[in-house]
């Protein structure tokens, strides 16, 4: 079975680097904004922003009940050189997700108007709060509808082009940004405004793109099929699930550290504590989602032309592989995580460092089962993974009220509670359900999974924790020093003994196609690679090659 969806590790490769790059600009900014503000504004002002976006953030998993199954759908009649089904897809779903958007923007903006009713605000910052929840939820409602003629960049892989628009989009809000925080003033306010800007020129520029790469994806009356509405919808509510009960845990246990029976001003803290300690899960999380975004569309495509032996194997070594990218950078936030918040916020907000140590020491245990997203959305099959995270968010959500308004416990509190509700489940629930979807044994998982993903953070955490009594890092730079030693040793340790054949072959793929584009510059001539791009299943073994 023939599809025009390409299965290529170069592609993979290509819009894999170009998403980080992108997320490199993208973080980096934030690092920046969140220091430059909390060293000149109060921590009731700061509140607002991670209090107003943890709430808006709950809008697009809400919306993805209507949006998440486009993209699969789209990708599985595109593969099947389907255009009239593609245009069903969209007219069907347009006039719902342009419904939706007027809903949010209306109800949104009733909300805006009322936020002091839900938040405890300062009176002097409740017109601030207004108008930064009214940009949000405009931002919010302008994405639905784009939806549904967007989907081209991931249909085609052309995740490339997209980063691309994501840089121009990044450099134009930081533009704004800087003009509004130099030229203007010191504000929370203006990093809304510049979001505004940036994702509404954002939106265009992807819209009127992804329409030219697949014109099919049009709107026309007469193709509607609200069959195929029900389809995706039951689709898209079970996908979102999980992901909408996250991100409800996040805000829910902001507004409830925020609407304690502490002082304004404590709970103020608190909230900034959670928010600078999580900033470090945070942004691992989002790191993840970039490096493994652009496998959906692939394994999509396995499970569509049947290679069960393929979706397998994705599944135990990208687990693999996501315990050595995660480890290799949690551990050393967590040996070092005093330091860094002191050189990042000073001491005043040290108790974050706790909060960071807490919230990334789950993550040696979730790792190894971190694709089982893809597999679940590859294979249809997200009903049971999203019922576990519910179950889970809400326990944790119940927890933390008792240990905020019974215990009276603060910012560390909270970040206990998540640590203790998490670790369990993952052992009792969340790899069983993972190796189901995939097909793969207990065992195999250990061998080729859980032992190699660990090994090298086990010799690089005593590094790490050796340097940081010897050394004890008091600068940048001497953390710095601490931390790419620590590294070095994790490499070496990869390289030398974790790594399995396959793994091996990519190396030397990579290290031959280096050697042509050097030699190719220099005049030399190129040397043909001996192993081929692309995912192919070698006789006798399953496998990503």
């Amino acid at each position: 079975m023939t599809s025009r969806v390409e299965i290529s590790k170069r592609l993979v490769l290509i819009n894999t680097t170009s998403a980080v790059l992108a997320k490199v600009l993208n973080v980096s900014v934030i690092l920046w904004l969140h220091q430059y503000l909390l060293r000149r504004i109060s921590p009731g002002e700061y509140q607002l922003l991670p209090l107003l976006t943890s709430i808006i953030i709950l809008l697009p998993p809400l919306t993805s009940i209507l949006t998440a199954g486009i993209g699969r759908f789209v990708l599985a009649a595109y593969a099947k050189d389907d255009d009239r089904g593609i245009t069903q897809i969209v007219s069907t779903m347009f006039p719902l997700l342009l419904g939706l958007a007027v809903i949010i923007l209306a109800g949104g903006w009733v909300f805006a108007w009322h936020i002091g009713a839900v938040l405890s605000v300062p009176a002097e910052r409740l017109w601030d709060a207004r108008v930064m929840m009214a940009l949000l939820v405009f931002s919010a409602a302008l994405k639905p509808p784009c939806m549904a003629f967007s989907v081209g960049f991931y249909v085609q892989q052309r995740f490339l082009r997209y980063n691309l628009v994501n840089v121009g989009s990044e450099f134009l809000r930081v533009l704004v940004l800087f003009i509004l925080l130099f030229g203007v003033s010191t504000r929370v306010l203006w990093v809304v405004v510049a979001n505004a800007v940036a994702d509404l020129a954002m939106s265009t520029v992807v819209l009127v793109w992804s329409r030219r790469m697949i014109p099919a994806l049009r709107f026309r009356i007469r193709e509607i099929q609200w069959s195929r509405a029900r389809e995706l919808v039951s689709f898209g509510g079970w996908s979102s699930l999980g992901y909408m009960a996250y991100r409800m845990r996040e805000m829910i246990i902001l507004m409830i550290m925020n609407r304690s029976e502490m002082p304004l001003e404590v709970a103020a803290y608190n909230v900034a504590v959670f928010n600078v300690g999580y900033q470090g899960r945070r942004q691992i999380e989002a790191w993840s989602d970039v490096m493994t975004g652009p496998l959906y569309p692939v394994v999509t495509s396995m499970h569509a032309l049947g290679a069960k032996d393929r979706v397998r194997a994705f599944y135990l070594r990208g687990g693999r592989i996501a315990l050595w990218g995660v480890l290799l950078v949690a551990l050393p936030a967590m040996i070092y995580a005093e330091t860094i918040i002191r050189l990042y916020v000073g001491p005043a907000y040290l108790e974050a460092a706790v909060v960071m140590l807490l919230t990334l020491a789950s993550l040696p245990v979730t790792g190894g089962a971190w694709m089982i997203w893809q597999v679940a959305n590859a294979t249809g099959r997200v009903r049971a993974t999203n019922l576990y995270v519910l179950a889970l968010q809400v326990s944790t959500v119940a927890l933390t009220y008792y240990t905020v308004h019974v215990l009276r416990w603060g910012a560390t509190g909270v970040a206990l509670t998540a640590l203790a509700v998490g670790i369990l489940p993952e052992f009792l629930v969340l790899w069983p359900v993972g190796l189901k979807l995939a097909g793969a044994t207990f065992g195999a998982w250990v061998r080729r999974t859980l032992i190699p993903g660990l090994a090298p953070g086990c010799l690089a955490g005593v590094v790490w924790a050796a340097l940081a009594v010897i050394v004890e890092p008091e600068s940048w730079l001497s953390l710095g020093v601490c931390t790419l030693a620590g590294m070095l040793c994790y490499l070496v340790v990869l390289l030398a003994f974790c790594l399995e054949p396959q793994d091996r072959e990519d190396l030397n793929e990579v290290r031959a196609r280096l050697r042509n584009f050097t030699r190719s510059h220099w005049g030399a001539p190129p040397r043909v690679p001996t192993v081929s791009g692309g995912i192919r299943l070698a006789p006798g073994r399953a496998g990503v090659s």
